[in-house]
């Protein structure tokens, strides 16, 4: 069988496992709701700005998945910069995204909102393992459902805790 037979092969078969409908060989659009949880460190950085410093993790289920990636774990640190004057926010953030030691992505997120509600780029820049050399692109959401700001005593540091949800709704994904 030629290479490029493996490889269109071997894509439908990864599509089949991840339950998806191809677009392109070696290429899936994925629906994805991920719940989440953050934690991090606010800081005072001007009259009226704060910076967030902190990270976001959770599991992606990937909507009608099964099988090989029916679910990711995923791990965001970043920042969030706050105008508490205009209430706009901006994030930008590096995440992993794992399935086991032999399936590791990284991807970047930018986004902008108000706190709480979030829109923005996904980007799928590289891997390891299995999805080395694994890309792709997508718009994400993302939603505070829950979130606490609370004074250490000790220390007299904000510390920011919050739970949401992040919804890709058209993640294009390239498989190596």
């Amino acid at each position: 069988m030629k290479t490029s037979n493996k490889i269109i092969v071997l894509a439908a078969f990864v599509a089949m496992l991840m339950n998806v409908s191809p677009v392109l060989a070696g290429q899936s659009v994925l629906k994805i709701l991920a719940p989440w949880q953050g934690h991090g460190q606010v800081f005072k950085i001007a009259p009226d700005k704060v910076k967030v410093v902190g990270s976001f993790d959770g599991i992606m289920y990937i909507d009608n998945g099964k099988g090989e990636l029916d679910a990711a774990l995923f791990m965001c640190p970043g920042t969030e910069y706050i105008n508490l004057k205009t209430k706009k926010a901006t994030i930008n953030a590096d995440c992993i995204i794992s399935k086991g030691d032999k399936k590791i992505a990284y991807a970047t997120l930018k986004a902008a909102g108000a706190p709480g509600a979030f829109n923005g780029d996904f980007n799928i820049i590289g891997g390891e393992g299995k999805w080395k050399g694994i890309s792709g692109n997508g718009k994400v959401t993302i939603r505070t459902a829950l979130g606490d700001i609370a004074l250490n005593k000790k220390t007299g540091e904000l510390v920011n805790k919050a739970a949401g949800l992040a919804v890709w709704p058209a993640l294009k994904v390239r498989l190596p």
